[in-house]
């Protein structure tokens, strides 16, 4: 809301709940800005990469010769004396002979004097530069370039002189002004655009369009400024010259020759241009990545460990085969490369044996996947469901919502345990009943609390209760749930202790209390009776009597008679008549289509469904059509005998009629 009143931007009440999400979004614009901009110095920076090193050294062939930040014409070396200093000697003179023609009010004069086969370009009778035939192109053309230089020098040297007078100022000046006025104008605009865009994108945040208008906005207003920045400085000779110097400087400093690698000059700027393309190269392939994992890998229905491994496995080899390219594109010589990576292995032997353990468990772990994402792990005393399985570590998240870095060797290393792993989940809760207590009472009444409906709580393999232990307060029971999701544990937990409470209050079952005894056994019988008749009988102790109150029914493990009706009802298996081999099979059913079934109408495990299979064909309940097999998760045929009983009614009465 501070941010809206400082920019005076006003919103009725029913937009106000759309400022989280809108805020959300302009951190993603923020983000997506950032890297388009990085993008876009990439790209500028990645030039250098197909262009040659700038290496400046004393052997240049040819040198500017500057004049108010403008460069006239180039010249080279003569005899002993190199091309910078004579671009330099060339300069000062210039500059004398132009502050001379100030005082005097005329603008200096070039001319070409010939004597002896030499030509000599003289300034207000002064002598400037001798032209050698290493500054002409070829000798049939030494008398254009000599004009041509002539021209340029005179061209210059007007224009410097033009613009050191008080006219020229006081029309630059009015020029600066009119633009400024332009560039405020031109500001205001777009800050008039971006707010209604903003205003737009707040009452409407899900228009991914409005981001880039934006972005496109704030862009627009960066290279308005940069304009007249640039402007202003190109109509003053002084700033133009502080300019040139300036990227003089820069260029010099980035383009200068550091090392020798090979037969390559390496420079800053091949050295950030490389840098700068691998950031760019990592920015593309992660963002291709995230689309491959979002858009096509859903798409083969594979489980999402394998995604996360073939996300990985390309992620990481397009980096390594990108990271070539480029540098060999740089004009890095690998052979040249053979004492640097010779260092670094050493480098990593002694300082970096740590995050190169890391990173080969982190393969072991996506090759191996002995973990998966979405798995409820725990390493040591951290537990939670991992995240993300990176090269070098391993996020996992915690019931407090928080995220866990943890080194991918303690996967390795260490001992893990895996909730997920074995497909099914103990929950244990903990009953204590006074001494005195009917045992086979509490078993009944704890088991029938564990059997009330509950949607995560698996009906096979059924609950279970236990006599654990003589505890010094009372008898302790173990109540025992089984679940296919460990995250249900809190949730069921609940459950069960709300339904033991319940049922322990129903059948009056008393849970014992803390409490302290005093034995007088050793004192005087007549002082020991005389304190007893003292206590009142409320606090005297009392031997737990068994309620006359019948105990609850407790229901049977597998009630064969209501699953199999229900198998054979309108949402049980799919039975009908089928083939095989030319032979027609009538009302049988998959072997594996049965295990579906109990195992979601009958919350039971793999394991358990199968092995209630084989007691229904124990029990003469379903049988395979051939007896030849017993149950098996597999399409193999199996009927029930009550449809084979009713088959054959059929086919006997329809052979009686005919």
């Amino acid at each position: 809301m501070e941010y809206l009143k400082k920019r005076n931007i006003n919103l009725p009440p029913s937009s106000l709940f759309l400022l989280p999400s809108s805020f959300r979004y302009v951190s993603k614009l923020q983000k997506y800005g950032f890297r388009l901009i990085l993008a876009l110095c990439i790209c500028l920076l990645s030039i250098f990469l197909f262009s040659p090193v700038l290496a400046e050294d004393a052997t240049i062939e040819k040198a500017p010769v500057v004049l108010d930040g403008r460069e006239l014409l180039e010249i080279g070396p003569l005899e002993k004396v190199t091309a910078q200093e004579r671009a330099a000697l060339m300069t000062s003179t210039l500059k004398s002979a132009l502050a001379e023609s100030i005082q005097r009010g005329t603008p200096p004069q070039i001319k070409v004097i010939r004597s002896n086969q030499e030509v000599v370009l003289n300034i207000d009778s002064r002598p400037l530069v001798q032209v050698t035939e290493a500054d002409v192109l070829n000798s049939m053309y030494s008398e254009i370039q000599v004009q041509m230089w002539q021209e340029k020098l005179q061209q210059g040297l007007n224009q410097s002189w033009r613009e050191r007078t008080p006219a020229y100022t006081r029309w630059a000046v009015k020029k600066l002004i009119i633009a400024f006025l332009i560039t405020l104008l031109l500001q205001g605009g777009l800050v008039l655009l971006f707010r209604y865009i903003q205003r737009q994108k707040l009452q409407n945040p899900h228009r991914r369009w409005n981001s880039l208008q934006l972005l496109g906005l704030l862009l627009l207003q960066v290279g308005v400024w940069a304009t007249f920045i640039k402007y202003g400085i190109q109509l003053f000779p002084i700033t133009r010259a502080w300019f040139y110097e300036a990227f003089k400087l820069l260029d010099s400093t980035f383009n200068s020759r550091m090392f020798q690698l090979g037969e390559e000059s390496i420079s800053l700027t091949r050295i950030l241009a490389i840098a700068l393309t691998i950031v760019a190269l990592w920015v593309g392939v992660s963002w291709f990545v995230s689309i491959l994992k979002s858009r096509f890998l859903p798409l083969t229905e594979a489980e999402r460990s394998h995604q996360d491994t073939i996300a990985f496995f390309v992620q990481y080899g397009l980096l390594s085969i990108g990271a070539v390219l480029i540098l060999n594109a740089g004009g890095v010589d690998f052979q040249s490369l053979a004492i640097l990576l010779g260092a670094l292995g050493v480098g990593i032997g002694f300082g970096l044996q740590n995050i190169v353990k890391d990173f080969i468990c982190g393969l072991i772990l996506i090759v191996a996947r002995p973990i998966k994402v979405g798995e409820l792990v725990q390493v040591g005393e951290f537990q939670g469901l991992v995240q993300r399985i990176g090269a070098r570590t391993t996020d996992i998240s915690n019931i407090e919502r928080y995220i866990i870095t943890i080194p991918n060797s303690r996967f390795i290393e260490g001992e893990v345990l895996n909730w997920n792993r074995s497909g099914i989940t103990r929950v244990k809760t903990y009953v204590k009943v006074p001494y005195g207590t009917d045992i086979d009472f509490v078993y009944k009444v704890l088991l029938a609390s564990a059997q009330v409906e509950h949607p995560d709580i698996l009906r096979h393999p059924p609950p279970k209760v236990k006599f654990r232990e003589y505890a010094e307060d009372g008898l302790q029971f173990r109540v025992v749930a089984f679940i296919r999701d460990p995250l249900k544990q809190p949730k069921v937990r609940t459950h069960l202790y709300n339904q033991i409470e319940r049922y322990l209050r129903k059948y009056g079952v008393e849970v014992p209390r803390p409490q302290q005894d005093l034995h007088l056994t050793d004192l005087d019988p007549e002082i020991y009776a005389w304190v007893r008749s003292q206590t009142p009988v409320e606090y005297r102790l009392q031997t737990q009597e068994t309620p006359l109150i019948e105990p609850p029914a407790i229901k049977e493990e597998y009630d064969w008679e209501a699953i199999a009706t229900a198998m054979r009802g309108a949402n049980g298996v799919s039975i009908k008549d089928r083939k095989f081999q030319f032979k027609k099979f009538k009302n049988v059913f998959f072997g594996s289509d049965a295990v579906e079934w109990l195992m979601i109408h009958e919350r039971a495990t793999r394991e358990e469904a199968i092995l209630m299979g084989q007691l229904m064909l124990e029990q003469g309940i379903i049988h395979h059509v051939l007896d030849e097999h017993n149950f098996k998760d597999e399409p193999l045929f199996y009927r029930f005998y009550d449809d084979e009983i009713e088959s054959n009614l059929s086919t006997n009465s329809q052979m009686k009629e005919h």
